[in-house]
């Protein structure tokens, strides 16, 4: 019989403020979504069991304030990391261009052993927003952010469920 253990892997989700990073959370570990918003303050987690292949893996999914006042508070969380999720929203420049910034301000906090190596993966959100029509970072953009290419690019819809699954 295969061993059952689990693997617990620690995943940082940052992004500029409002770009969606709590709905991403809430709605892959508890299928639910929320048009309210409420800004993050410090961290937040929650976690969710995976299984992949045979292996079991508890995912501890934190969830950072995008709030320059509080960034601070985050920054102690992001040691110990197995991944980093960075998230912009698709209909703002701004957050798209930040997201070289918080890349390399998570490589210097949380100083992994081989940065070269690290994992992240780059999410697009809110493409549902007024219908696609207010979209400024085209997926062609996006897909060319000039991150190593071990980076992995997802364009999600928060609210159609089977998407962020």
């Amino acid at each position: 019989m295969p061993s059952r253990r689990r693997t617990l892997l620690k995943v940082i989700i940052l992004g500029d403020s409002g770009v969606g990073k709590t709905s991403l959370m809430n709605q892959y570990v508890n299928r639910k979504f929320s048009n309210q918003y409420k800004a993050t303050i410090g961290a937040d987690f929650l976690t969710k069991e995976v299984q992949f292949e045979d292996r079991l893996f508890t995912l501890q999914i934190w969830d950072t304030a995008g709030q320059e006042r509080f960034q601070s508070l985050g920054v102690a969380f992001y040691r110990g990391a197995d991944c980093c999720v960075l998230v912009y929203d698709v209909n703002s420049m701004k957050s798209f261009d930040n997201l070289n910034n918080w890349r390399e301000e998570f490589l210097i906090q949380a100083s992994p052993s081989d940065p070269e190596n690290f994992p992240f993966v780059v999410i697009g959100n809110k493409i549902d927003v007024d219908g696609g029509n207010s979209r400024v970072v085209s997926e062609k953009k996006a897909t060319s952010l000039g991150v190593p290419q071990k980076e992995i690019f997802h364009t999600l819809r928060p609210q159609l469920r089977k998407e962020s699954t």
